[in-house]
This record gives structure tokens, sequence and C-alpha cells, in this order.
């Protein structure tokens, strides 16, 4: 019954992203009811509990996807942020809505200074740089506006809900060598 109850808090969600960018296309009004949705699915009893996690970022991340569309389709990611180290500063080729289920996240936002002219090269700089608690939430647009890191925050791992405009596991992503300026694609390592 409990399983069930979860199974359809996370269609719910998927359904209501999916209505929201069908409607308002990848904007802000969309962003803010993709925002409403993982807040409800939030308080759904049990939700992640029973998940297994993939490792991301060789960073001590993890992830699993919870519901998707397919590749190219509105996905549900639950992840993990421990405190130990930040994720390298990297992209998902895609729009996002993350929701702080737990702990606290220091979410730091990057903006590409350059024209990506040169995919193995790129100067960023930080955009804002955010510690999140549980209740709060941040979203992006589409590249480049999706580059980031994040990190637990004062000692706590942070848990969150993200959704995303397309699969991340199954896409390269880019990885940024903010000192370098190094690029480097592949898929989520």
């Amino acid at each position: 019954m409990v399983d069930q109850l979860i199974e359809d808090a996370i269609e719910r969600s998927v359904t209501e992203a999916r209505q929201a960018i069908d409607r308002h296309g990848v904007s802000e009004k969309a962003m803010q009811a993709i925002q409403k949705a993982l807040r409800k699915l939030a308080s759904t009893p049990g939700l992640g509990e029973a998940t297994s996690l993939q490792e991301l970022h060789r960073s001590g991340a993890a992830a699993s996807v919870l519901a998707s569309e397919g590749p190219e389709g509105i996905t549900l990611v639950y992840g993990r942020f421990p405190p130990e180290q930040p994720t390298p500063v990297h992209d998902h080729g895609s729009w996002g809505v993350a929701y702080v289920l737990a702990g606290k996240d220091r979410y730091i936002h990057w903006k590409r200074l350059d024209d990506a002219s040169d995919p193995h090269q790129a100067a960023l700089a930080v955009e804002y740089d955010r510690v999140l608690e549980p209740g709060d939430s941040v979203y992006w647009f589409e590249p480049p506006s999706d580059i980031h890191s994040q990190q637990g925050h004062d000692g706590e791992t942070a848990w969150e809900l993200v959704m995303f405009g397309h699969d991340p596991m199954q896409v390269d992503r880019h990885y940024f060598d903010v000192d370098s300026g190094e690029v480097i694609t592949a898929k989520p390592q």
C-alpha cells in the first residue's frame, strides 16, 4: 500500500511537470509549477527510503532515477550530496529543478564568460552561491545556464529531488576545471 502511494505521488509529480512544460515552455512559470510539484512530492512518507543510489562525479554524491519519460523526456532523480567534498563543476545539458528534502546544500551556480566556441575550454565565474535548507528549491534553464556544483553543508548530507528535462544519466555532461579552463565531456562519472 505504501509503495503504491509513493509510486502514485511520483507519477503525479512527473505529470504535473510535463503539463507545466507543455503549457508554458521552459520558463519561470513552468519552473515555479515544478517547484510546487516537488514540494508536494516531498511530503510523501517513505520517499527514497528503499532507493539504491549510483555514485556520481567521483565525489561521494550519488543518485537514482525515480521516474522517467525516457532518455529525452522528463526525469525525476533522488540524490545525495555529502559534505566531504563538492561535486566537480558540471552541467546536465538540460533545464532542472532541485528541491532539498533534508540536510543543507551549498549550491554554486556558474555562468560562462566565453562564447563556447572551443569545446575543450571554458571561462567561468560564480553567478551565485547559496546554502539551501529543507524546503528550499532552485532551478536553472537550458545550457549554458545549467552549470553548477554542490556539496552538503555544515557537516550535513543534502538529500534532494531533482526534475530534469531529460534523463541526466543517459547523456554526456561537461566537467569544468575552473582554474585551467579545461572542459571534459563524459557520461556521469
